[in-house]
C-alpha cells in the first residue's frame, strides 16, 4: 500500500505593522501653496509662475525714513477714523509679501530697514517683525549702503539667485542726508553680478511723483530692475489693456511685485494682452471684492 501524501498547510503571509509613511514634505507645500492662493484671491496666471520664485533667496529692504510718517487716505471710507501713515500701509504690505514668499522659501526671507537692525528669516508678521514696524520712521534714505549690505551678506556667486524688494517714498540720501543717486545708479549698474543673478524691484509708496521720477526713468534704461506702482495704477494700467474682467486682486498685485523683474509676460501686462485660458482664478480662490482708492503702497 503505498503511502499517503504529506498534509501541507498554507501559511499565512506575513504583515507589516508599519504605520502608513506620513504626507511627503512636498504634499504639504503644494497644500500650503494651494491655501496661499485661496487666501489671497492669487488668479491662475500669477499661480503658475509664482514657483519660479522658488529659485530666488528673497530680500526686502523697508524704507524707515521720517518721511514715511507723512499721512495717508489710501481706502480710507471712514472720516473719524484714525489716519494712517505710509509707514502703516508698509507693514500692511509686507505682511502679504512675507506670506507669499515665505511659502515657497522655507527658510522665510530677511527684512532689512534704512535705520534699525533686520529682521531675518521671516514667515509672516512675527513678533519680531512687529516690534521693529512698533517704532516710528526716522532717519534719512541711505538706501545704497543697505542695498550693499544686503548684497554681501545674501549673495553667492555658487548658491541662488537673489531677487530684492525695496520700498520707498523718495530719493536715496548717504547716511548724513546728502542726495545719493548717482552712489545708487551705479551700484544697480556694476555690482550685481551677471545678467539675471540679482534682480531688483522698487516699490514705490508716495504720490509725489516728483520724488520717485529717477525710477521711472532707471526703469528703462536699467537691465534687471522693475519699478511697482500702488495697487489701484497698477490695476487701471492692466485693466486698460486686458478689459474689465481681467482678474487682479491685491495678492495678485504683490506677485506682480515680486514676479515682474523675473517675467517679461508679468512685467507686460500693461502692454500686451494675454492668452485667454491663462485667465481666471484658481479653484479654490474667493471672488474678489476690493475696491479703489488712491496712491500708496498698501494692502487692505
Amino acid at each position: 500500500m503505498s503511502a499517503l501524501p504529506e498534509k501541507t498547510i498554507d501559511v499565512p503571509p506575513s504583515y507589516t505593522t508599519e504605520a502608513t509613511p506620513p504626507t511627503s514634505n512636498e504634499d504639504a507645500r503644494l497644500a500650503a501653496f494651494a491655501d496661499l492662493v485661496a487666501r489671497h484671491e492669487i488668479s491662475r496666471l500669477m499661480a503658475m509662475k509664482l514657483r519660479r520664485l522658488e529659485a530666488y533667496d528673497i530680500a526686502v529692504i523697508a524704507d524707515d525714513s521720517g518721511s514715511m510718517n507723512t499721512p495717508s487716505t489710501q481706502g480710507q471710507t471712514d472720516p473719524f477714523a484714525r489716519s494712517k501713515t505710509r509707514w502703516d500701509e508698509l507693514k500692511s504690505t509686507l505682511a502679504i509679501v512675507t506670506d507669499i514668499a515665505a511659502t515657497l522659501d522655507e527658510d522665510g526671507i530677511d527684512v532689512y530697514f534704512l535705520n534699525r537692525p533686520p529682521v531675518r528669516n521671516v514667515t509672516g508678521m512675527n513678533a519680531a517683525l512687529e516690534s521693529a514696524f512698533a517704532q516710528k520712521p526716522a532717519g534719512y534714505t541711505p538706501i545704497t549702503r543697505v542695498l550693499r549690505q544686503v548684497i554681501r551678506e545674501k549673495w553667492t556667486r555658487e548658491g541662488k539667485k537673489l531677487l530684492i524688494l525695496i520700498a520707498t517714498d523718495g530719493q536715496p540720501t548717504t547716511d548724513s542726508g546728502e542726495l545719493d543717486k548717482h552712489g545708487l545708479k551705479h551700484l544697480l549698474m556694476h555690482e550685481r553680478g551677471g545678467k539675471g543673478e540679482i534682480p531688483i524691484a522698487f516699490l514705490v509708496c508716495t504720490d509725489d511723483d516728483s520724488e520717485v521720477d529717477y525710477l521711472n526713468e532707471w526703469d528703462t534704461s536699467i537691465q534687471d530692475l522693475d519699478v511697482i506702482d500702488d495697487y489701484i495704477t497698477e490695476k487701471k494700467q492692466i485693466l486698460r489693456v486686458q478689459g474689465n474682467g481681467f482678474p487682479f486682486s491685491r495678492g495678485d498685485w504683490v506677485c506682480k511685485m515680486l514676479l515682474g523683474v523675473i517675467d517679461a509676460e508679468i512685467d507686460g501686462l500693461d502692454e500686451r494682452r494675454v492668452g485667454s485660458a491663462n485667465v481666471g482664478r484658481g479653484e479654490t480662490a474667493r471672488t474678489n471684492t476690493s475696491s479703489g482708492g488712491k496712491k500708496d503702497c498698501v494692502i487692505q
